[in-house]
């Protein structure tokens, strides 16, 4: 795709978001939610020191989820966008211009992976809680970032509406934390959670935190956001092939 077509859908997108600048204010969130963390776990830590009980720790616990926050925002974002114009039909309007719907699909799942991704690192020092060096974050934060794509294309695909795509919403944001829960399952039970995407950028992030290797978490997770990431496409073409 050429840098005009970028710059013409680029534009079309801002109009999107100052005609609903609710999503606009959404993709601040990420920022919001690391100051939250910032400014309220340090005494809450504090509060629970005083009991016995030692939240540092679960510092890597805490910041693997906030790892997911952006790039789930992103998604939503964009599921919603692809709700608009699938309701618009934007997508029959597409088939007559020399801009192919595969071409405008790689634009429209190009921008998420890159905005969840540099969001997650513009937000990550924030927070505070748990410093890691940019070298180490990048990865990690790239194999996360793939899942903005997938869960904007989800939401595309399992929503009639923008109404249903809130409760949709949910039901991801559920499912996108979920292997939080492995962080209590030893090695290599802890593995069956491997089934979800979000598992695997979150038990690289508990890797490097724990300063062991990284590699093999990221390639899995390479793997496993490549294939949810085709499997939703050719769902969403098969979709848009329906309502043609």
């Amino acid at each position: 795709m050429s840098a005009r077509a970028w710059r013409a859908l680029a534009a079309a997108d801002s109009r999107i978001l100052l005609r609903d600048p609710l999503l606009g204010w959404v993709l601040l969130l990420p920022l919001s939610v690391a100051l939250m963390l910032r400014v309220l776990i340090p005494p809450i830590a504090n509060a629970l020191a005083g009991n016995g009980f030692r939240l540092e720790p679960y510092y890597p616990l805490i910041m693997s989820g906030y790892l997911m926050t952006a790039p789930g925002i992103v998604g939503m974002v964009v599921g919603f966008m692809l709700l608009d114009e699938r309701d618009s039909r934007t997508f029959s309007a597409l088939r007559v211009t020399p801009l192919s719907i595969r071409r405008y699909l790689g634009y429209r799942l190009t921008v998420p992976l890159i905005a969840g991704t540099l969001m997650t690192l513009l937000a990550y020092p924030l927070a505070g809680l748990t410093p890691m060096p940019l070298q180490g974050l990048l990865p990690i934060t790239i194999v996360g970032g793939m899942s903005a794509p997938t869960l904007a294309l989800v939401l595309a695909i399992a929503a009639p509406n923008k109404v249903a795509g809130f409760a949709v919403v949910k039901v991801l944001n559920i499912i996108n934390l979920l292997p939080l829960i492995a962080y209590f399952v030893p090695m290599p039970a802890q593995m069956f959670a491997g089934i979800l995407p979000a598992f695997w950028p979150m038990r690289a992030f508990w890797a490097a935190a724990d300063g062991t290797s990284v590699l093999p978490f990221l390639i899995g997770g390479t793997i496993s956001g490549l294939t949810a990431l085709l499997l939703t496409v050719r769902l969403f073409e098969k979709q848009l092939g329906a309502h043609a």
